[in-house]
């Protein structure tokens, strides 16, 4: 069990969207909107600080904090715990200068059981005033957050809510299970890395995975990956409204830009700003906001999906079915039924390829990137049933207008040297590179298909991708005749 201490802070600042589907620095025209948002962080860890500039109690950090004012960005910072974990959230309210504002603010931890004067509905408890005088301590309110059930929450202001989170004061919260937790449903690791469930060894649980591959205390909540998809809408005309003082009727609400992680395609294909650099303590973020999913053939990924917009989101996946194995924070019925009945893998789940996310919804989907070698090999490679390979037919259509073959960005994807696949070029190389159709990339997106736009213009809004790769080559010693040699063989 660990105390987990975040301090944030809430003010206001500008986010650019893209107006156009070019990636930079072809698609540099930007659309600046003025949003709301909560800055910081971790704190600390039990009694190890991890950001002592975030220590409001130290009036040499005053200055530091007054700095902060105007850098909002959607969407805030990330908090997570394990179950068991006491999470605290310091809240210290900086103000709204751009627009002149000055209201309260809260945070209201949604789908957490907590008691009513830490729901942060200001109706019925309390709101954090603006601090004013930065010669003094700030006024401050606590919040805690029991992390009693694992599974994906978020978090937002709950102060006049029907502005405040359009304005963008909203992030993800996620709780993992903890070892203590998995063990008393069975689940152990032991000593030599190896995973075991009622004394059954697991062998498709890596041994570098911890309990923060598990998305509940079940077995078959394991993945070896995961992102949070947080979607959230836009008025600009709204946002333009309260930056200048106007008198915006929220019932007169149409958004004209849909976010994924607080940004629209084709940023969603570009390194998440929010994302901590590389060898950064762990403890300061486990997750992080990408929204370009990049897997291996053959691992188990997890989208936690997050609707923090005012519409209803049917978020479809290309290429693969996933698993509900949870939503709301609680796992799926459908995972106990399963074991019960003796199924295997994730069969008995509810299974999809589309899912309706309401407002203040979040579904956890689990993903196999299933090996689909030999059913891509015929068509695309070999050709088959005495039509030619697509490979063959591509070729012929370049031949005719090479501008309909797309160029597909890779991960991670650099402005300065943007890093592109182009299928025809796949088609050329030898099989022994990549068996001739890796990488894959599958689009997700919102299906109501006009949100897919910025501003109206396509392709936009909501979509990312799912880049799938090449399965690892795995190396075998065999014997060769009377000489051991060693042979590599792809996904073997």
């Amino acid at each position: 069990m660990s105390v987990r201490h975040y301090v944030l802070a809430a003010t206001d600042g500008f986010i650019e969207l893209p107006t156009s589907p070019d990636l930079p620095p072809v698609g540099t025209e930007r659309r600046k909107v003025y949003v709301f948002g909560f800055v910081g962080g971790l704190f600390k860890v039990n009694n190890k600080v991890i950001n002592e500039d975030l220590n409001w109690t130290n009036p040499s950090n005053w200055p530091k904090f007054k700095d902060l004012i105007g850098t909002a960005t959607i969407p805030s910072p990330m908090v997570w715990g394990e179950t068991g974990d006491r999470v605290y959230i310091t809240l210290i309210n900086l103000g709204m200068p751009t627009a002149g504002i000055m209201d309260a603010h809260t945070v209201h931890m949604h789908g957490a059981h907590v008691a009513t004067q830490l729901d942060g509905f200001p109706e019925s408890s309390f709101g954090v005033p603006m601090w004013m005088d930065f010669d003094k301590a700030p006024p401050v309110a606590t919040y805690l957050f029991d992390t009693e059930h694992p599974g994906t929450y978020m978090y937002h202001c709950h102060v006049e809510a029907s502005e405040h989170v359009q304005m963008g004061m909203y992030g993800a919260l996620v709780v993992y299970p903890s070892m203590k937790s998995l063990e008393l449903v069975g689940i152990r690791k032991l000593c030599n890395g190896s995973w075991v469930y009622k004394g059954k060894l697991q062998d498709h649980i890596s041994e570098t995975a911890t309990n923060r591959n598990f998305a509940y205390n079940d077995i078959r909540s394991y993945f070896n990956k995961e992102y949070i998809m947080l979607l959230s809408d836009i008025d600009t005309r709204w946002h333009d409204s309260v930056q200048t003082g106007g008198n915006f009727n929220p019932i007169d609400f149409k958004p004209d830009f849909w976010l994924v992680n607080g940004r629209a395609f084709p940023d969603t294909l570009l390194p998440h700003p929010l994302t901590p650099i590389e060898g950064s303590n762990k403890d300061v973020s486990q997750l992080n906001y990408e929204s370009y999913v990049h897997v291996k053939t053959g691992e188990l990924f997890l989208l936690r999906m997050i609707n923090m917009g005012y519409q209803v989101v049917p978020w479809h996946i290309h290429g693969w079915h996933f698993a509900v194995i949870g939503k709301d924070a609680n796992p799926s019925p459908f995972l106990k039924i399963s074991e019960t009945l003796g199924l295997h893998a994730h069969e008995g789940l509810e299974r999809g390829f589309t899912a309706t996310i309401g407002s203040g919804e979040t579904f956890d989907l689990l993903i196999e990137a299933e090996d689909k070698r030999p059913q891509y090999r015929n068509y695309i490679v070999n050709g088959q049933d005495c039509i030619s390979s697509l490979c063959n037919q591509m070729h012929k259509i370049k031949n005719i207008d090479p501008n309909v073959i797309a160029n597909i960005p890779t991960e991670p994807v650099n402005i300065n040297n943007i890093d592109t696949v182009n299928y025809v070029d796949i088609c050329d190389e030898p099989s022994t590179v990549n068996d001739n159709f890796f990488p894959q990339f599958y689009p997700m997106h919102n299906h109501d298909d006009y949100k897919a736009t910025n501003n109206g213009v396509y392709p936009g809004g909501q979509l990312t991708y799912i880049q799938t790769d090449a399965p690892e080559q795995k190396c075998e010693k065999k014997n060769h005749g009377s000489c051991p040699e060693n042979y590599c063989i792809l996904g073997i």
